[in-house]
């Protein structure tokens, strides 16, 4: 046999005991390490351990240890018994308070600590919800960790846990405050003389700011929320008050007003004040610059933050933002034509994707494609199109109308409601090949309120003269001069 014949399964054997070794189960080294242990109960763990005996205390007194009896798996964040005590000097000296406070250092199910990036999200007993990630729990970092008993497992940390509150809470506890006050309002206040209650086992669902913008009770959500001084919010109300003219009545258009500027205060991901980007963009797609020196105080909540600002820094004029229509989402029809639409994938000269509609060879006379719009601001607006002509050989026409869009008759089928026209554009050609924008002209809106625009062929059934094609309509406000 030769040399290397004889030494190669030497070397693989001696690869396998290295491989065997270098990939030990962790969980196996920490069941080692608990040897003995992990077959007694959890709190007989916990009892045994010196630095958790001021926790025990409170975990004993405020009746919370019942809850650890064996039938359930637990996770157990054990404060060091020197944060114990400091954090109870700041707690309310009530029952429940000091309930929610051990609560909160207990979790469902066995959580072992790693090193993972990964935020893992922990739902404690006292109904918060804290971010596990990068070795520390709410950023308390662990002095012990994975101590196993036989119903669960227990870390010792070096901060106490203590229960933020909510944004919902803070909005409700600092209810003095102008914006808040007007957000709580909501609850029995209707924006609309059109709100419904969506939902009638949850009234608050009724509050247009918690339905529409963010449901802020929710603990697995996160937020930042910037608060306006009382005097910088009326000011701002009344900058914006002009555009929200609803059915000429002051009380409702004020209000609305107020909805207008908190709706851009809220954004769906939670920042302190060393984090915040220069520019955040609302669910309503308003870009909201960031000024962080005008921040004076900030909160760090449950499920956010909150930044008080010392003076508005959002311009009017970022608020007056594009509305678009697009063509493939029409509301109805006046004729069935449903062979003859078709929604096409689209690619324009920069590579860039979209999706229109084309209605073709349909036989009808001035059809109408109906669309709908969010709320618009009373104001004076330019209005765009683009549509592609690029299958026909001819050039044909079709144009814009606006109608009033009134609920009160029936919000769900269009041929009941009743409207008005605000505006009518007139035919336009519809290029061969054009991707570029078309401008049709300019409207008024009188009203805050919805609109509908009408994309409408020319009176005619003759083939290739009646087409419909939409990629957008782009409706863009602008400023009043006086």
């Amino acid at each position: 046999m030769k040399k290397h014949d004889i030494l190669t399964p030497v070397i693989g054997l001696i690869c396998i005991l290295l491989l065997s070794v270098s990939c030990s189960d962790p969980w196996d080294e920490h069941a080692r390490d608990n040897e003995g242990l992990a077959n007694e109960p959890l709190l007989e763990r916990l009892d045994k351990d010196p630095e958790s005996s001021e926790f025990m205390k409170l975990l004993r007194s405020s009746g919370v240890d019942k809850l650890l009896d064996g039938n359930n798996a637990y996770t157990v964040f054990v404060p060091e018994n020197s944060r114990v005590q400091a954090a109870l000097a700041s707690l309310p000296d009530d029952a429940e308070s000091l309930a929610n406070f051990v609560k909160n250092h207990i979790a469902v199910s066995t959580h072992r600590v790693n090193a993972s990036a990964d935020t893992v999200r922990l739902n404690m007993l006292s109904g918060k919800t804290l971010d596990f990630v990068n070795g520390q729990i709410d950023g308390a970092a662990f002095s012990k960790s994975n101590q196993a008993g036989a119903d669960g497992i227990y870390h010792i940390i070096t901060a106490a846990l203590t229960p933020r509150q909510s944004l919902w809470e803070y909005i409700n506890d600092h209810n003095d405050d102008l914006q808040n006050a007007f957000i709580l309002s909501l609850n029995a206040y209707n924006l609309y003389d059109t709100s419904v209650v969506e939902d009638p086992a949850d009234l608050y669902l009724n509050n247009e700011f918690l339905r529409q913008v963010g449901d802020v009770r929710d603990e697995n959500q996160k937020f930042t929320y910037f608060i306006l001084k009382d005097a910088d919010f009326t000011a701002e109300a009344q900058q914006i008050l002009p555009y929200v003219n609803y059915r000429n009545h002051a009380d409702s258009s004020y209000a609305i007003s107020q909805y207008e500027i908190v709706k851009d205060l809220l954004f769906n991901q939670a920042y302190s004040k060393e984090n915040l980007p220069a520019m955040l963009v609302s669910a309503s797609n308003v870009s909201f610059p960031v000024d962080k020196s005008a921040i004076s105080q900030s909160v760090r909540l449950s499920n956010g933050w909150v930044h008080v600002l010392d003076r508005a820094t959002l311009p009017l004029v970022n608020k007056l933002v594009d509305t678009y229509v697009q063509g493939e989402e029409p509301w109805g029809f006046s004729a069935s034509v449903t062979a003859s639409t078709f929604h096409r994938i689209r690619k324009d000269p920069f590579g860039e994707f979209f999706t229109d509609i084309m209605v073709q060879n349909h036989g009808v006379s001035s059809l109408e494609i109906r669309y709908r719009t969010p709320r618009m601001y009373s104001t004076t607006y330019d209005v765009y199109w683009r549509a592609l002509n690029d299958i026909q050989s001819n050039v044909f026409q079709q144009q814009v109308g606006i109608f009033e869009f009134d609920t009160r008759p029936s919000e769900a089928d269009p041929d009941l409601l009743v409207r008005a026209q605000i505006h009518q554009f007139p035919y336009t050609n519809v290029e061969r090949n054009d991707y570029n924008e078309v401008y049709l002209g300019e409207f008024n809106l009188a009203d805050y309120n919805r609109i509908v625009p009408v994309l409408r062929a020319m009176g005619t059934t003759a083939n290739g003269n009646n087409t419909l094609v939409l990629d957008y309509l782009r409706f863009v406000p602008k400023l009043k001069t006086n």
